[in-house]
C-alpha cells in the first residue's frame, strides 16, 4: 500500500467512523441522545415511550444528513422510533435491541453488561477446529430455543475437542425461525433468541470453555422483509431502495433488490460499525462474510466499491484487532482483500461426491488426492456438512449419510462413508469444521423448525467418540501426530483397483512428525494383512485410528493391527484395512507404557 493510499484510506476511515459512533441512541445519566442519519427528510422526530409516543422534533445537524435531539429521562429499555415528514415511522437502523422485526427500537445501553473476567481465548490457527452452530435449533426441543438455552450444551462442543463456534447470523430477521440469512435489523440481536444481554452470555459462556466464537455477517443483501431501512427517509429512484441501496441495476441480488449501496460514506461506516460492534461490544473472535461474490460483483459487473471497502474494512481490522479471525465465504483471494482464510466449496462437493456415489469402481481417487493436496493450507476451511449443503430448502439437500443412502440412511454403507469422509476432513491441511449434528450421524435435513436430535448422543455414542478421537489426533493433543497439526501433505499411494489412497501428513518435516494416512474407499474388507503400503520410514508404526473399531459401532468389525512394521530400501508394510474406513499412523506410541522394543521419536507439543 502507497503512502498516499495509506493517507487517504486513513482519512476515509476516520470519517466514516467519526459519523458512526454519532449515530444511534446514546443513554446517559439525564437521558438519552438520539442522531439519525435522513438526508432528504423534510422533518424529523423522535417518539417513544418517554414522550407518550408524541412526536419531538429533531433539529437538523450541520452537516445537513443527520437530525440529533437529546430527551431528558429518555432511558434504557424505552421503545422508540424516528418519524420523517411527519408521517413515516421507521426503526433505528443502529438499534442494538428491538421488539421484533416489524416492531419498535428500544434504547439499550451497550456497557452495561458485566462481562466479568471475561477472557478470550488465544487459539493457533493450526489448533483451530470449528463447530457450525444454528442458536434456533441447537438446543433442541421445540424451535425457536434460545442463547441461554444453548449455553449448557456448549459443553458438549468442549468435550469433544473443538476450539471455536461459527455462529450462523443472529442478527434480528423477520419472525422467530430463519437460518438468519434475511436481516432487518443488522445492528439488533434477534429477539427470539434472547436479545443482546443474551448473546453476551452466550459469548462469555464460549470463553470460559475456551471456545472462541465466530460471528456470520450479512452485507451482500438485507432482508427483503420486514426491512425499515427500505427508502428510510422517504427518498428513493427507479422504485428501488433509497439512502442505504443502490437505486440502479446494482441493486439486484439473487434475494431481492437490496444491495448495501458501498459507494456511500454514509453505508460504508454502517456496515464498518456493525462489525466493530460485533468485535468490541460483543467480543467474537473473527468473522465470516456472506457470500463475498454479491460483495464484490453485480448484475452489471465487478463492483469496485464493493473491493475497495472490503480491502479498507480487513486492513483496520489486521491494523487495529489482529487477533480477529476474517473468513470469506468464497472469492477471499480474488483482489487481495485481506481474508485469512475461505470456505473451500470446492473441496467439499469434490470428496462429496466421491463419498455418495453408490459404485464403487465410479469412485476417482485422483480427485480425492486434490482434495487433500490442491490447497493446502490454513487459507481454507475444510468441510463436507455446513448449512447450506445439508439444508433441504437448498433443491431438498439432506445429511451426508441420507444422501448416500436415502432409503435407509442408518446403512452401514451409509455410517461407514459419512464417517469417513469426516475423519478426511480432520485429516486435510486446512481449517476443519463441522456442523451440528454430524458427530452423532444426524440424518434429517436441517432447517430452522427441526431441531437437533440430543438423544443421538446416546444411540450414537460410538460415533461422537470417534470424532472425539479424530480432533484430539487432530489438534495433536496426546502429542503422537505432530504431523496432523501442519500444513505438508504428500499422496504417495493411489489405487483405483482397489479404491485404496495414503498420504503422508508433516508439520516441521525430516520425517520426525511423519503421520500417514490409509483409505479404503470400497466395500472390500482388506483382512489377509497382505496390502502393502509404503512409508516414509522403516521401523514401528502406531495405529492412533481406525475408523473400522467396533469402539465406534458395534457391527463395525475392527479389521487392522495397532501396530505394523515397515522394511526394506523403500519400506514398506502389510497393513490390514475395514472397507469405507480411514487409518492413522505415526511413529509414536498411544499415550501409556511404551511397548517393549520400541525406540520411538521423542515427543513435540504434547499437551495435558
Amino acid at each position: 500500500m502507497n503512502r498516499l493510499y495509506g493517507s487517504l484510506l486513513a482519512f476515509v476511515l476516520f470519517a466514516s467512523s467519526a459519523l458512526a459512533q454519532s449515530l444511534g441512541s446514546f443513554p446517559h445519566s439525564d437521558g438519552t441522545t438520539f442522531r439519525v442519519w435522513a438526508p432528504f427528510a423534510e422533518s424529523a422526530a423522535v417518539a417513544g415511550e418517554f414522550n407518550d409516543w408524541r412526536a419531538a422534533p429533531m433539529a437538523r445537524d450541520e452537516s445537513g444528513g443527520t437530525w440529533s435531539l437529546d430527551v431528558p429521562g429518555a432511558h434504557p429499555g424505552q421503545r422508540y422510533k424516528y418519524v420523517f415528514n411527519g408521517t413515516l415511522w421507521k426503526r433505528d437502523p443502529r438499534a442494538r435491541q428491538v421488539t421484533h422485526s416489524n416492531g419498535d427500537s428500544v434504547v439499550y445501553d451497550p456497557n452495561a453488561f458485566d462481562w466479568g473476567d471475561d477472557r478470550a481465548p488465544d487459539i493457533a490457527r493450526n489448533d483451530l477446529v470449528l463447530y457450525q452452530l444454528h442458536v434456533g435449533t441447537f438446543a433442541g426441543g421445540n424451535p425457536p430455543a434460545t442463547f441461554d438455552d444453548a449455553i449448557p450444551r456448549l459443553d458438549h462442543v468442549r468435550d469433544l475437542g473443538f476450539t471455536a463456534i461459527q455462529l450462523m447470523p443472529v442478527g434480528e430477521f423477520p419472525g422467530g425461525r430463519s437460518w438468519g440469512y434475511n436481516p432487518s435489523d443488522p445492528f439488533a440481536i434477534e429477539t427470539d433468541y434472547g436479545g443482546p444481554d443474551a448473546f453476551k452470555r452466550f459469548v462469555r459462556a464460549a470463553h470460559a470453555r475456551g471456545l472462541a466464537v465466530f460471528a456470520d455477517v450479512v452485507h451482500n443483501h438485507y432482508g427483503p422483509t420486514d426491512l425499515d431501512l427500505w427508502q428510510f427517509d422517504g427518498w428513493s429512484e427507479n422504485g428501488l431502495g433509497g439512502i442505504y441501496f443502490y437505486n440502479d441495476g446494482r441493486a439486484h441480488t439473487p434475494w431481492g433488490s437490496s444491495r448495501p449501496d458501498l459507494g456511500r460514506p454514509e453505508v460504508r461506516a454502517y456496515v464498518r460499525d456493525q462489525i466493530f460492534m460485533f468485535a468490541d461490544e460483543y467480543r467474537v473472535d473473527g468473522f465470516r462474510w456472506d457470500s463475498v461474490y454479491h460483495l464484490i460483483h453485480t448484475d452489471q459487473g465487478r463492483n469496485d466499491q464493493g473491493i475497495e471497502f472490503l480491502r479498507e474494512i480487513n486492513a483496520e481490522l489486521a491494523a487495529d484487532r489482529p487477533r480477529l479471525l476474517r473468513i470469506a465465504e468464497d472469492h477471499a483471494f480474488d483482489h487481495d482483500m485481506g481474508f485469512d482464510a475461505q470456505w473451500d466449496v470446492g473441496h467439499r462437493w469434490a470428496l462429496y461426491n466421491q463419498l455418495a456415489t453408490a459404485h464403487d469402481p465410479e469412485r476417482d481417487l485422483r480427485v480425492v488426492a486434490g482434495t487433500l493436496s490442491d490447497w493446502p493450507g490454513f487459507q481454507r476451511i475444510v468441510f463436507t456438512e455446513a448449512h447450506d449443503y445439508v439444508g433441504v430448502l437448498n433443491d431438498n439437500r439432506s445429511r451426508v449419510p441420507t444422501m448416500i443412502h436415502r432409503e435407509d440412511p442408518e446403512s452401514i454403507w451409509a455410517r461407514k462413508r459419512a464417517l469417513l469422509g469426516a475423519a478426511l476432513v480432520l485429516a486435510t491441511p486446512g481449517i476443519p469444521m463441522i456442523f451440528q449434528g454430524q458427530e452423532t450421524f444426524e440424518t434429517q435435513a436441517f432447517h430452522d423448525d427441526v431441531p437437533l436430535r440430543w438423544d443421538r448422543t446416546n444411540s450414537h455414542a460410538g460415533i461422537v467418540r470417534a470424532y472425539a478421537d479424530l480432533i484430539r489426533l487432530r489438534r495433536n493433543r496426546d502429542g503422537t501426530t505432530p504431523g496432523l497439526k501442519g500444513a505438508g501433505v504428500a499422496v504417495h499411494h493411489l489405487d483405483h483397483d482397489n479404491q485404496v489412497v495414503a498420504f503422508v501428513r508433516w508439520d516441521q518435516g525430516g520425517q520426525a512428525d511423519d503421520v500417514v494416512c490409509v483409505a479404503n474407499f470400497s466395500d472390500v474388507d482388506f483382512d489377509r494383512h497382505d496390502y502393502e503400503i509404503e512409508f516414509p520410514s522403516a521401523g514401528t508404526w502406531y495405529r492412533h485410528f481406525n475408523g473400522d473399531s467396533t469402539r465406534y459401532a458395534p457391527d463395525f468389525r475392527d479389521v487392522g493391527a495397532d501396530r505394523i512394521e515397515a522394511a526394506g530400501m523403500l519400506p514398506k508394510a502389510a497393513i490390514a484395512m475395514g472397507r469405507y474406513s480411514l487409518q492413522i499412523f505415526s511413529k509414536y506410541p498411544p499415550p501409556g507404557p511404551t511397548p517393549e522394543g520400541s525406540n520411538p521419536p521423542p515427543r513435540k507439543d504434547r499437551h495435558p
